[in-house]
């Protein structure tokens, strides 16, 4: 049994159901994300062996997540490849954009603001098309927005999966899966020279790939007992924390932290197959909320940094210190993320619904006018 709140916990994509797991965790890996770069502010505090690297492994389970939305809300549906990348491009691009704009301006303005950031004419306009790019100051393949350069992959994997629907549904997981595994092999027979095909043959694009397989197993009716979904769920978060410490950080990402972001992302959707979960708010308000998150907390955080240090804040490695740090760093960044989703993203995203929603209806109506017409004549 599968258990919503309102408009929220379940609503309807076609015949899938948003599911309650799929949206907790959405918050929670957003949330390890910016656990794991507020470490960057206390580096620049003078604290150095940061306990909590692995948060970083919030943006593999955000891929894992992502390759199973794209299967599961588009399984059982008649969803064209323009269809499927205009309500991708509604979802993603106009708050990044804003987002991106707003840094420019600050950029331009006050530059002694964004500590990581240079103005290059060339970047910022790749940084807006979502082309992986050299940074001017770290030369990391990073946008303008930093967070950006997941979304890079994220709109990479959107195009190749929209060629899908081109195809019968029965063989759009095996082609999906098949097109990410051969661009993963490729460097093993033709080592990339050029940065950008460097970056889109990458092993993190299979974690795209797992969630579909993952998607694919679900929609085929599998299921897994409950105690085993909570264990696999578990086990993967022992081994994400205790990984780092026996040197698996030097494999492959697909190996770590891929397969145990695999781990806790099945075994919660499995979970909840197997009997439901509880409707809990706030983890529902931080599912929500999760993209306006990821993209505002690196300024959010840079700000808190520059007032702590400007302020002259107690040194940060009294233990006490360095957990308010960490504490108030969250609530904040949470503060901002959610406003942000309620003033900004949510209003966007309604108005450009309706308007697309809008235009499908005059483009249906148009065909069954020239239907009409057609048959009478």
């Amino acid at each position: 049994m599968l258990r919503g709140s309102g408009n929220r916990g379940l609503i309807n994509e076609g015949k899938a159901v948003k599911l309650l797991s799929i949206q907790y965790l959405r918050g929670i890996a957003a949330l390890f994300i910016v656990f794991y770069h507020i470490s960057i502010q206390l580096y620049r505090l003078g604290y150095h062996g940061n306990p909590f690297l692995f948060f970083s492994a919030g943006v593999d389970i955000f891929f894992v997540i992502s390759g199973f939305v794209m299967w599961y809300t588009t399984f059982d549906r008649n969803i064209g490849p323009q269809e499927f990348i205009r309500h991708r491009i509604i979802r993603v691009v106009p708050l990044y954009w804003l987002i991106t704009s707003l840094y420019l301006i600050i950029l331009s303005i006050k530059p002694s603001l964004l500590q990581s950031a240079k103005f290059s004419l060339s970047h910022v306009i790749k940084s807006f098309l979502f082309i992986p790019a050299s940074h001017p100051v770290s030369h990391a393949m990073w946008p303008l927005v930093i967070p950006g350069w997941t979304l890079n992959y994220e709109m990479f994997f959107y195009a190749l999966f929209a060629i899908t629907l081109l195809f019968a549904r029965r063989g759009r997981a095996f082609i999906i899966i098949g097109m990410l595994l051969a661009l993963v092999c490729l460097p093993f027979f033709a080592p990339p020279t050029n940065s950008v095909v460097a970056f889109y043959t990458s092993n993190i694009l299979l974690e795209f790939a797992s969630g579909v397989v993952i998607g694919y197993c679900y929609t085929s009716g599998l299921t897994i007992p409950r105690q085993v979904a909570a264990l696999t769920t578990l086990a993967g978060v022992l081994i994400l924390v205790v990984a780092l410490n026996i040197g698996l950080s030097n494999v492959p990402r697909i190996v770590y932290p891929g397969i145990p972001a695999l781990m806790i992302v099945s075994g919660a959707i499995f979970y909840e197959r197997s009997g439901g979960i509880k409707d809990i708010t706030f983890l529902l308000l931080l599912g929500d909320a999760s993209y306006s998150l990821y993209l505002s907390h690196g300024a959010v955080l840079s700000a808190y940094g520059q007032i702590w240090r400007a302020s002259g804040g107690p040194n940060i490695s009294a233990p006490i210190i360095f957990f308010i740090f960490y504490a108030v760093g969250t609530l904040l960044t949470v503060a901002v993320g959610i406003t942000l989703y309620h003033l900004v993203e949510q209003p966007i995203l309604q108005k450009l619904s309706r308007r697309s929603s809008r235009k499908l209806a005059r483009i249906d109506a148009s065909f069954a006018d020239a239907k009409e017409a057609d048959e009478f004549r």
